[in-house]
């Protein structure tokens, strides 16, 4: 380099020994090519005269009992393109593998794990559904190796789409982005699944088991998941399975739990997870690479919810040929090159089929008992560019920009039953349960990051196009309201917006940062869901069906030193549209008020030795609605109630031990208006322990240590009275082993 710039480089050998640096490729300034060099080794370099340059140990972080971490050795992939923790003006969290081991057990699902552990999402709801499971009062974009398992017909099921077996990790984005498109308005969910990490071949093997503490045979649950993986010259590969049956589940008080009756229960279910990669590399620059799931929980049960002596009960005798499920298909092809005249391009390629069915509801003498089953078929090219941009002065650029396309086509009918007690029998008759719908959708984007001293700048735009074609149908509401078929005229409607955004972080040290951030998404209106309950006379030009918009304004600090981790984070968001929802009539409607959403969230660990650690994190969310003059609280279906958690983990010489608990505080604001409704809270508690055995590892769990009885906080806030009562204690054993 230094022949090559004709610079004069100096540095002491032994601050050079035992580190490596990554190949340069491309065209670099002398400046940018010696940060990319030095970064995350300790070092820096300073000019020591117009031709010379020294190498010197970076400035050391304030001491906290022990050697300061770098932030940007964690990378992360949800910003579109690999960038450092450090480089993010936001709230990044990253869950790895065997942390999501460790909190997974038979029958376990991502949602439960995430509403666990990340502080700013609502806690599971215990279905099939993430249905209410909001990240700062706002829609999350849920993505699978960065494919959208978002449709506008929002079924609620994004999270019932992997086994937690099936994953590496998943980064947690919070706050408003644009980056994907519609849907990430509250923030962004990116699961990254298993993949060949460079093994001629390997397998990975897990084994599991659960059970209520009564260890009824009924209330058993099981597992088995199995992966191989390989490579062979240019060829690399990897082929997994996750299978799980679940059965009874007993509340506290050792009762079985009853069916949920909207969205779908978990108990007596039966999931498939299958996955199937392959990777070619062209050359060292450039690689393909071929990703295929099916993903399928599909319910069995002979049970109904039902009451007695003003308590949700479950009945026995069910008998219903289809019941409710969730089938997911996708198909990805990708297309890296590192090294396209200087530049690094992205083309990524999907399609995937996304199936929801329901439980029969009831709505009355004119539409009858019917079951609806959502259809949502999607294919997209994305492409993306990676390039460095000239260095002005000591400050050095990157810029990602590119083009995305996606067509959506969405489609949602109901079968009708007559019932006979507790025996549905299909009649044959088939509703739409709103038009069948296609939506297209085009979008350029440009994203710079900037790094100026201690600062790193990141900012950018968002344009989207989106045209929604509506197809004529015979309008649902007419059927359930009057008994009458009338045709509900389509149309098209369509959408424009840019959307925004800029945020710096100050570097105070290698450990730790602050940062402020301004960043706008958006969420499409569920127009189906809209278009459900109207008559054939409505105008669905007069539908108000914008895209919700939202502002979001967030500051924090984080910092990582080996001994403590730390963050805190505060924010607002804002938008001039309300998407209400209606407990009472089950209708949605879209119309003209401002929201704002406005909270706090943080988290902690300490590391007390080289084996104990302590921690935990805390979120608050206040929401809002401008009505009637002035500002009233959002339900508990959009906001979730102050969330803390608190743990302590012991880890050593292959044994670990972790006692956690959650508390969610309880929520009357929401109530004020009449349609939100009172949370009571609660707490839980989960001890989890593992040991290393001679060959593999075996984990046990026990989940809700205490024994409480409650109702989670989905029944409280959505479900029919009288609630169904939440699992109590589990217990669950697996075995693991990598070969």
């Amino acid at each position: 380099m230094a022949t090559r710039t004709g610079l004069a480089i100096g540095v002491d050998a032994s601050l050079l020994r035992g580190k490596s640096a990554p190949a340069l490729q491309g065209d670099y300034s002398a400046g940018q090519a010696l940060d990319t060099l030095l970064r995350g080794s300790g070092l820096q370099w300073s000019l020591s005269g117009e031709n010379s340059i020294v190498v010197q140990p970076a400035p050391v972080a304030v001491d906290l009992g022990s050697a300061p971490m770098a932030l940007s050795e964690t990378l992360v992939t949800a910003s579109r393109s690999e960038a450092s923790i450090a480089s993010i003006p936001g709230t990044v969290q990253v869950i790895e593998a065997p942390q999501i081991a460790q909190q997974s057990a038979a029958g376990r699902k991502v949602a439960d794990i995430l509403g666990t552990l990340v502080p700013g999402l609502a806690p599971s709801s215990g279905t099939m559904s993430n249905y209410g499971q909001t990240l700062r009062g706002r829609s999350v974009l849920v993505l699978i190796d960065g494919v959208s398992q978002n449709a506008s017909r929002d079924v609620s099921r994004q999270l019932n789409s992997v086994a937690p077996s099936s994953i590496e990790r998943i980064e947690v984005v919070s706050g408003a982005s644009s980056l994907y498109g519609a849907g990430a308005s509250g923030g962004i969910i990116n699961i990254i699944t298993r993949r060949n990490d460079g093994q001629a071949l390997a397998m990975s093997s897990r084994v599991g088991l659960s059970s209520a503490d009564n260890f009824n045979h009924k209330g058993f649950a099981y597992e088995g998941f199995q992966s191989v993986t390989g490579r062979q010259d240019a060829l690399d590969w990897y082929l997994s399975a996750d299978l799980v049956q679940r059965n009874d589940q007993f509340d506290g008080n050792g009762k079985r739990i009853p069916q949920e009756a909207f969205q779908g229960s978990n108990m007596d279910t039966e999931s498939h997870d299958l996955h199937a990669k392959f990777g070619y590399d062209l050359d060292d620059q450039r690689r393909t690479s071929l990703a295929l799931q099916e993903y399928e929980d599909k319910q069995d049960t002979g049970y109904v919810a039902g009451t007695r002596n003003g308590e949700s009960v479950a009945i026995k005798g069910l008998q219903l040929s289809d019941q409710p499920f969730t089938h997911n298909q996708a198909v990805n092809f990708n297309y890296s090159d590192n090294d396209l005249f200087g530049h690094r391009l992205l083309l990524e390629s999907y399609w995937r089929k996304q199936q929801a069915r329901f439980f029969p509801y009831n709505w009355g003498n004119n539409a009858g008992v019917v079951a609806s089953e959502s259809d949502a078929r999607v294919y997209g090219l994305r492409a993306a560019v990676e390039s460095s941009l000239p260095s002005i002065g000591s400050a050095t650029g990157g810029l990602v920009w590119g083009a995305d396309f996606e067509n959506e086509q969405v489609s949602q009918d109901g079968d009708r039953y007559s019932v006979d007690g507790l025996v549905y029998t299909p009649t044959g008759q088939r509703y739409a349960f709103g038009p069948d719908i296609e939506t297209n959708t085009t979008a350029l984007f440009a994203q710079s990051t900037w790094d100026i001293g201690d600062w790193t700048l990141r900012g950018g735009a968002r344009h989207e196009w989106i045209h929604s074609d509506v197809d004529d149908s015979v309008a649902f509401g007419g059927i359930w309201q009057a008994g009458v078929s009338e045709v509900l005229p389509g149309g098209t409607l369509k959408y424009e917006d840019t959307l925004y955004n800029l945020g710096a972080v100050y570097h105070l040290s290698t450990a730790q940062d602050v940062f402020v951030n301004f960043s706008q998404g958006f969420s499409l209106p569920d127009i189906q869901r809209f278009l459900r309950d109207v008559r054939g006379s409505y105008d669905i030009h007069d539908l108000n069906a914008q895209a919700i918009k939202v502002d979001s304004y967030e500051l924090g600090w984080r910092g990582d030193w080996k001994a403590l981790q730390a963050n805190v984070t505060v924010f607002e968001n804002r938008s001039d549209v309300t998407q209400y929802y209606d407990s009472v009539t089950r209708a949605q409607r879209l119309i003209d008020q401002k929201e704002r959403v406005r909270g706090v969230e943080s988290s902690l660990t300490y590391n007390l030795d080289e084996a104990w650690s302590l921690g935990g994190t805390y979120a608050w969310t206040k929401g809002e609605t401008h009505q009637d003059g002035q500002w009233r609280d959002l339900p508990a279906t959009r906001i979730s109630p102050a969330k803390a958690t608190t743990f302590v983990e012991y880890e050593n010489q292959g044994y670990d031990l972790r006692l956690q608990a959650m508390r969610l505080e309880s929520y009357d604001d929401g109530f004020n208006d009449g349609n939100g409704r009172k949370i009571e809270g609660y707490t839980t508690v989960d001890l989890l322990a593992g040991v290393a055995l001679p060959v593999g590892k075996l984990e046990m769990g026990i989940y809700n240590l205490s024994d409480r009885n409650y109702e989670t906080l989905y029944m409280q806030a959505n479900a029919a009275a009288p609630y169904p009562h939440a699992e109590g204690r589990r217990l669950a054993l697996s075995y693991a082993v990598d070969w």
